[in-house]
């Protein structure tokens, strides 16, 4: 696949919008933005290392010509990414490229990671390299993200993906002396499962570090809720965390105190001794903090469907 296919392609899936490669002129120089009425056509190009890109959409109205400029800008971006200088791993893990040559085809379970630590990220892909085998795969994306694919032996020691992100993180805190966030996209069945699983890491890393920054590791599959709760109304929610909360839901979620205890109270597995271990807090201030929860909610959030519906709720209660 070209790179011409590649851009017809994102566009295509991201944006629904359907474009096709033409060739200009040899007068027609430079990149922009314009109308072709006699072929009812808005046209946009660009020019990347020496090489002309253009690019069509039917129509030739004032709608069409904000819609060639936007895309014209994701094309840029789409090209950029395909020419990194991670590339061809990080093109594919993008999903804008085909799977790099020399890569064993098979069924191979791996774990999948997006790696965040904007002041290290050299640092963070180096050690990960240290560590990768034959068949791993890390790479720079940009923005500070690394991601980080583990293929799985038959003598995994590891029960999850979560508990080996874990270790990372604790073997990475150690190595560099920065803070390093993990976004977890779980256990991708082959390789050309990656780009999917990458895409599901990434997403679990921007949707932690926005609903949960108290945390480091963040999983797909508990933010897949958010998903959810994003495709209803801001009242439908509201009308929800009112109900499960009670009245008095202003006054507990703007507690630092009380929230800071329900997170690591529910981090820790529902485990007081745990919990008020690494918040550096006497056990019965914890108790105390969440008896007051319970008081304010009627939420006993030492019991494990309490404590998942409050968070739910406080998941919620950050949408809106």
């Amino acid at each position: 696949m070209n790179t011409s296919q590649i851009v017809i392609e994102q566009i295509k899936r991201v944006c629904g919008l359907d474009v096709e490669r033409i060739e200009l002129n040899s007068d027609v120089q430079g990149g922009g933005v314009f109308v072709d009425e006699e072929k009812n056509r808005t046209v946009f190009s660009f020019t990347l290392s020496n090489k002309q890109y253009a690019f069509a959409l039917v129509g030739c109205g004032e709608k069409e010509r904000v819609t060639a400029a936007l895309a014209r800008e994701f094309a840029l971006n789409v090209i950029g990414k395909a020419t990194a200088v991670n590339e061809p791993v990080r093109a594919f893990l993008d999903g804008i490229g085909v799977m790099p040559q020399g890569i064993h085809v098979g069924k191979s379970d791996y774990y999948v990671f997006a790696t965040y630590c904007s002041a290290s990220k050299k640092n963070v892909r180096d050690y990960l390299n240290t560590m990768a085998g034959a068949n791993d795969f890390v790479a720079d994306m940009g923005d500070g993200i690394t991601a980080f694919c583990k293929k799985l032996d038959n003598d995994n020691d590891y029960q999850s993906a979560g508990e080996f992100a874990a270790v990372l993180k604790e073997n990475l805190a150690e190595e560099i002396k920065e803070n390093v966030k993990i976004g977890v996209g779980g256990v991708a069945h082959g390789v050309s499962e990656l780009p999917l699983y990458y895409s599901y890491a990434k997403s679990a890393l921007i949707n932690g570090a926005e609903y949960d920054q108290n945390s480091d590791i963040y999983s797909y599959k508990e933010y897949a809720l958010i998903k959810l709760l994003s495709s209803l109304s801001d009242s439908t929610i509201e009308k929800y965390v009112k109900t499960v909360l009670d009245r008095n839901y202003r006054e507990v979620l703007s507690d630092v105190e009380l929230m800071s205890a329900a997170d690591a109270f529910i981090k820790h597995s529902l485990n007081i001794s745990e919990a008020s271990r690494s918040m550096y807090v006497h056990r019965n201030t914890l108790i105390y903090r969440l008896d007051k929860i319970e008081k304010l909610t009627g939420l006993n959030i030492r019991n494990f469907n309490d404590a998942m519906t409050f968070r739910v709720a406080c998941l919620a209660y950050k949408m809106l």
